[in-house]
């Protein structure tokens, strides 16, 4: 039932009264469902002190039947077969000499107290409520079996629910309303003509505020019915009827001739009467279902939607507006579903029109030749007519210069058209900026047109152009002409120094057919537009109007199978990750701190086996194009899951060995919960014996962790938790002893470590319980389990959403667990345990790494320097500049400003105070014993190897002057091949 409605004096929930098929001829056992065997007696008859009494097993004696009398606007009196007696409330509670729970039984009806409505909690089963107290209902005391009333204005508990069965055993549900004939529609169902559905508020336009799907509701009537997904106007009655709107949409090139346009419908009135809890309804005006100038007018009784029929005329080239209007009306809830469009004409007029159609709306995706062969393999079929024209739902347009030359290139790489901006983007390696660049001009000239100019210049195919000085946001000029002189087509390019993706389709929560094309700088040749399935993704930043998404992409082939492609160097995959950066000002952060993660963390405790074994991702930044419409800076990442962290595989079943065998396995922890927090309440409080609850082989959650591998559909919806349980249920409730002696059996401690100060050094307010992976390699040796990142963009200053930008509660100098457990969801009781208990000489430990990894990748200047190059980046190629243009001032970053240079100011003030602090407080550096570092360990990873060659090598390329001195082994002033030689004698042992 419709449950949104507020009754603005009381401070309880509104109801909507039931209408169960009850019959006054008839007599009925009435059953609490928490105890289904029995049913409800009169008291005294059954040898009970009480006046109502549940029995335990249900008799075909009088004294457990009641007859129901219609009372009127939906009240019953409810009275026993064999004493007669009225069962009415009296508000009394009483143990003594009778139990008694506000209720007695009365030789004759007294009023209101002896009336009772119905509340359907699912078919079949109600709450029964008084009408003088409605928010007394009906209960069985559990423990005495005592059937009285009790105070809840909420959803009734089991023990509240009641079924009615008349003398056959049948169960009594809802009376149904006799079923109106089928609206008469006929025609040919060219519903796929429609721009917008119910399905969602997309593609349709609102004369006011948008119409929203609810997310919840199932009305039928007959055959018309409103489920969830539909669209909705409501407002609490107490408001007054809703203002005039409508939704509407505009559809063109459609065949003349006659129409039906159909819809079902909801539009009520909803009010409440002076008896608390009941909603009465009056039939709803002024709401019309329209097409053109036709319309019919709607209105219903409450939760009974009817279908309704517009005919029309369309007349040729006539544009068809059709939808659904408000306007002068009383109604307070409009819904509406089931859109459909008729055509009326002969198959001969349909099959022409859509020709028409399909031509006409084609046009800029394919050439006429083309075209006109594919229309030609359609065989006149209207259904693969309409396949052909929803598939360039997915399909770049043909770009202004493509209709006289083909497969244009700049270096061998295809240009990236962007509508919305009116220019190409073509992809350049960074050091071409600043300077001329020249490059191989490659084309086909299409019939009748001339070659092509690049700023007056002919430029012919396969010459050589050299642009002059390329700088952010500098165009050229790309101009072809008619061979005859009728017509002239000029166009802008432009630069970047990042890689362009663009992906076409239409996509929401769920996979959508799409198609992808990554264009990487210089890549030398023209790049393959492939098939992919695409979905938003994310937390907060996907939630209702929102609008820079990220996205979930998985690439297939030709046929719908699992393509894997290698992009920017990253792994050869089919799933990526679009990362739209959204709340983060400088766009960058998540990025920045899994690049350091990358560097500087210990690798997994199965390192040995695993050489390319990860815990972070990787990725690149990109400009992204979505259906020819500039999106912005994106990061296109690799995913967290088996294939990164390099799980060992689960081994199938074989006719050998019948039984799957489970080796590595990987959670994510999605939200804070008891056990995310590893013995932290959620609300902050610490409740370190608090039970955990049994997670299900059949679920792939359990209390918000979620099961990443093995895939759960893949092996029959059934998965192991046990690893995971373990180890969370000994950070729970071992005691302090078995703490310090075990933990390191359980957690991989130096992963944990870095962890704990990336934390630190970050001030996390998102990553602690929540937005974690947690990875074992091969349960049937080891559980041990490691970490794996994730999602750190609420980190250095700014929190979670778009409410926090700069947040003050987030200033640096403060102590990170007293920060999460004021501000967040209590501190995380893994790190709250190794602190207290110094398991492993846990605190020492992390004081010395971090001393360690201050002098290299924590130290402040290293971390400045890759948010400071990522950002420059940006600024040089016009990609900063095009980004603010497309997202300043957006509700996605709350109206704020975009800018950054303020935000660069903002993370080199944040992370000089935050790192001050650390290094004279929590890590306390300077009463550390002094450190002899190992010589030749240049990175400071704790050993002498081939990462420290590479790091001087870097270092003598002027890469990062963090590890200057450290890269200077033999002392004698300066980083060259003499310390590298220094490293390989000490690595051979000398």
């Amino acid at each position: 039932m419709r449950n949104l409605f507020l009754l603005l004096s009381l401070a309880f929930t509104m109801t909507i009264m039931a209408e169960p098929d009850l019959s006054a001829d008839k007599k009925y056992h009435i059953v609490c469902a928490q105890f289904s065997s029995g049913c409800v007696a009169d008291g005294a008859s059954t040898g009970q002190s009480t006046p109502l009494y549940h029995l335990p097993e249900a008799t075909t004696g009088e004294e457990t039947y009641w007859t129901f009398t219609d009372e009127g606007d939906g009240y019953f009196s409810i009275k026993n077969v064999k004493t007669g007696k009225y069962i009415t409330y009296d508000g009394v509670r009483q143990d003594s000499p009778q139990l008694r729970r506000y209720v007695s039984m009365t030789d004759s009806k007294g009023g209101y107290n002896s009336l009772w409505y119905f509340v359907m909690y699912s078919d079949g089963i109600y709450a029964i409520r008084n009408a003088q107290n409605p928010d007394h209902l009906w209960d069985v005391r559990v423990d005495s079996y005592c059937v009285g009333t009790y105070s809840n204005s909420n959803n009734p508990n089991r023990n509240q629910q009641f079924l009615i069965f008349d003398e056959e055993g049948s169960l009594v549900t809802e009376k149904q309303e006799e079923e109106k004939p089928d609206v008469p529609v006929d025609g040919f169902d060219v519903s796929s003509w429609l721009e917008a559905t119910a399905e969602s508020a997309d593609e349709w336009a609102f004369d006011a505020d948008a119409w929203s799907d609810p997310g919840f509701g199932n009305y039928v009537n007959g055959e018309a019915s409103v489920v969830s997904p539909f669209l909705e106007k409501w407002n609490d009655s107490s408001y007054g009827p809703l203002s005039d709107n409508a939704m509407r949409q505009a559809l063109s090139n459609l065949p003349p001739g006659n129409y039906q346009f159909v819809a079902d419908i909801i539009a009520v009135r909803q009010s409440s009467n002076s008896w608390w809890g009941r909603v009465n309804e009056e039939v709803g005006n002024g709401v019309f279902l329209f097409a053109n100038e036709d319309m019919v007018e709607a209105g219903t009784h409450n939760e009974k939607p009817q279908r309704y029929v517009v005919n029309l005329t369309l007349a040729a080239g006539a544009v068809l507006n059709l939808g659904v209007l408000v306007s002068g009306t009383n109604a307070n809830w409009v819904a509406a579903d089931n859109f459909q469009l008729y055509f009326q004409g002969t198959k001969e007029e349909l099959i022409a029109g859509e020709k028409d159609k399909v031509r006409t709306e084609l046009q800029d995706y394919y050439d006429s030749a083309s075209l006109e062969l594919m229309i030609y393999d359609c065989h006149d079929d209207f259904n693969a007519l309409e396949e052909l024209r929803h598939g360039a739902d997915n399909m770049p347009v043909i770009d202004p210069l493509q209709r006289g030359v083909r497969n244009l290139t700049v270096n061998g790489q295809a240009l990236a058209w962007v509508e919305s901006l009116e220019l190409y983007l073509a992809s350049i390696a960074e050091d071409n900026f600043g300077k001329d660049f020249t490059a191989v001009i490659d084309y086909e000239v299409v019939s009748g047109w001339d070659s092509l100019k690049i700023n007056g210049t002919v430029v012919a195919p396969g010459d050589s152009y050299t642009f002059a000085k390329v700088t952010a946001r500098k165009n050229f000029t790309l101009s072809l002409r008619k061979s005859d002189g009728s017509a002239t087509q000029t166009c802008r390019i432009t630069f970047t120094a990042l890689p362009v993706v663009k992906i076409y389709g239409s996509f929401d929560n769920s996979y959508r057919d799409g198609r992808m094309q990554v264009l990487e700088p210089e890549m030398g040749y023209a790049a393959e537009l492939l098939n992919m399935k695409a979905k938003w993704r994310g937390g907060i930043t996907n939630g209702s109007g929102k609008h820079k998404r990220n996205y979930h992409v998985k690439l297939k082939d030709g046929i719908g199978n699992k393509l894997e492609k290698k992009f920017f160097g990253l792994r050869n995959d089919n799933s990526w990750i679009l990362e739209s950066c959204q709340v983060d000002m400088s766009r960058i952060r998540n990025r920045v701190l899994t690049d350091l993660w990358n560097d500087y963390s210990m690798p997994p405790y199965y390192k040995d086996l695993e050489k390319k074994a990860r815990t972070g991702t990787r990725g690149q930044f990109v400009e992204l194009i979505l259906n020819d419409e500039y999106r912005g800076i994106y990061c296109m990442t690799e995913n967290m899951d088996r294939k990164q962290m390099q799980l060992k595989k689960t081994e199938e079943a074989t006719e050998e060995n019948p039984e799957t065998t489970t080796h590595g396995q990987l959670w994510k922890s999605k939200d804070w919960t008891y056990a995310t927090m590893m013995g932290t309440s959620p609300d902050g409080g610490y409740q370190p014996k608090y039970y955990l609850t049994d997670p299900s082989e059949n679920s792939e959650m359990w209390d918000k962790y979620q099961v990443k591998y093995p895939d759960f559909e893949d092996y029959g919806y059934t998965t192991d938790w046990s690893t995971l349980y373990e180890a969370v249920d000994f950070v729970c409730h071992s005691d302090d002893d078995e703490f310090r002696q075990h933990v390191a059996d359980y957690l991989d401690m130096p992963v944990v470590i870095d962890y704990y100060i990336l934390m630190e050094t970050i001030l996390s307010t998102d990553n602690h319980g929540k937005n974690m992976f947690f990875a074992c390699y091969d349960k049937q040796v080891d559980k041990k389990i490691t970490f794996g990142v994730w999602d750190m963009d609420a980190t250095c200053g700014q929190r979670w959403s778009d409410d926090y930008y700069h947040w003050a509660g987030m200033q640096p100098e403060q102590d990170y667990a007293r920060f999460i457990s004021i501000y967040e969801h209590g501190d995380y009781n893994l790190f709250k345990r190794l602190r207290d208990t110094d398991a492993n000489d846990f605190n020492m430990q992390v004081r010395l790494r971090y001393r360690d990894l201050r002098k290299n990748f924590l130290a402040t200047d290293s971390i400045l320097k890759r948010f400071s190059t990522y950002l420059s980046t940006f600024k040089l190629c016009g990609a900063a500049q095009r980004e603010y243009n497309r997202w300043n001032g957006d509700s996605d970053i709350a109206g704020l400003s975009l800018n950054f240079d303020t935000e660069m100011e903002y993370i080199t003030d944040w992370f000089t105070r935050r790192m001050n602090y650390l290094d004279t407080t929590r890590f306390d550096i300077a009463s550390l014993p002094d450190d002899e570092p190992l010589k030749g360990d240049v990175n400071g990873d704790g050993s002498v190897d081939v990462a420290d060659i590479s790091t001087i090598i870097s270092v003598m390329a002027g890469d990062d002057s963090a590890f200057a001195q450290a890269a200077d082994v033999n002392g004698d002033g300066a980083v060259n091949v003499a310390d590298i030689s220094t490293v390989i004698s000490i690595m051979a042992g000398e």
